[in-house]
């Protein structure tokens, strides 16, 4: 496992970095790799470096050539090593006209009314007339074959319903069998636009600030209560920011065997932030997720325990009706 950064590495980068120092020159002088450089620079919040290479007449050919062949700019910034908006850029100083899309003909549009008729595999229809899913079910919209329900608007109750389910612990699959017609996407889906995602999001600047104040007069484990956040991700964050905790929270007693009564109580209220339960608990946050771990109620989970699992996630690629 490669050494943690130390706030005088971080500062040695910066000067190197400001300096004009490539990425291979950095690595050498701190004994890191490429790659870890670049990384380091993005946590530390350097701006990336932009290529000021001129473009050649012999890229402007390429440019002009993969136009005409209906390469993508992802393909062909790859083949420059550019990056796609340099790319996209150039073509538009170059007027360089992009193809136009296929027309449908009367036979794909039978083609295609008998297809949604008949209720059969988008995919495969798709492969047949050489189009994607996504294009066919635009198409079918336009003849009018395709009629997606309009969303329903959250009301608010609705609303107030999915916060206290947030503030309760309950899963998106729990919420969502209390709001009739609402789907286990559709409430992770208000939760983030309702601001009630706190695990694993970025930290703005503002958050940042509200660290600092927070940890002038509180512990770790009270600032991920007041900003929502784990107390793991409270201390990588005062790590990279250099912040010190006033008074660190007191060490729980090691080595106590965990009772029936505080299993169920995991059990119930899996979903809290590990800060609140081990303030509840009287353990340490370190102890109550791997006892959360042991007991395989954090077995697969991503982000917030609110989130439905990839699988759920993952849309049938059946038939016609089933995507809107």
């Amino acid at each position: 496992m490669a050494p943690r950064w130390t706030l005088d590495e971080d500062d040695r980068l910066r000067q190197l970095y400001r300096g004009g120092a490539s990425l291979a020159e950095m690595g050498r002088a701190l004994g890191r790799s490429p790659d870890a450089i670049d990384a380091r620079r993005a946590a530390i919040g350097l701006a990336p470096r932009r290529s000021t290479r001129a473009w050649s007449a012999l890229e402007d050919e390429i440019i002009k050539a993969a136009d005409r062949a209906g390469l993508p700019a992802t393909t062909l910034a790859r083949r420059l090593r550019r990056p796609v908006a340099q790319v996209r850029a150039r073509r538009r100083q170059l007027n360089v006209a992009r193809p136009q899309g296929r027309r449908y003909t009367a036979a794909d549009d039978a083609r295609l009314r008998a297809g949604w008729a008949s209720d059969g595999d988008i995919d495969t229809l798709a492969r047949e007339l050489g189009r994607s899913p996504d294009a066919l079910r635009v198409h079918a919209k336009q003849l009018g074959l395709h009629r997606p329900a309009p969303r329903r608007r959250w009301h608010a109750h609705e609303d107030a319903l999915v916060r206290d389910g947030y503030t309760d612990g309950l899963t998106c699959a729990e919420i969502a069998a209390a709001l009739p017609g609402r789907t286990v996407i559709a409430v992770a889906a208000r939760a983030r636009k309702l601001g009630l995602v706190t695990y694993a999001r970025r930290w703005p600047p503002q958050d940042d600030v509200r660290l600092a104040g927070i940890l002038a007069f509180h512990s770790i484990d009270e600032a991920a209560e007041l900003l929502g956040r784990t107390p793991e991700a409270i201390r990588r964050r005062t790590g990279k920011l250099g912040l010190t905790p006033s008074r660190p929270a007191p060490a729980p007693r090691a080595g106590r065997r965990w009772t029936t009564n505080e299993d169920e109580r995991l059990r119930l209220h899996a979903a809290l932030n590990p800060a609140v339960l081990a303030r509840l608990l009287g353990r340490s946050d370190h102890a109550i997720v791997a006892r959360l771990r042991r007991l395989g109620l954090r077995v697969r989970r991503r982000r917030s325990p609110h989130h439905p699992g990839r699988a759920i996630h993952r849309a049938p690629s059946g038939s016609f009706s089933k995507v809107a």
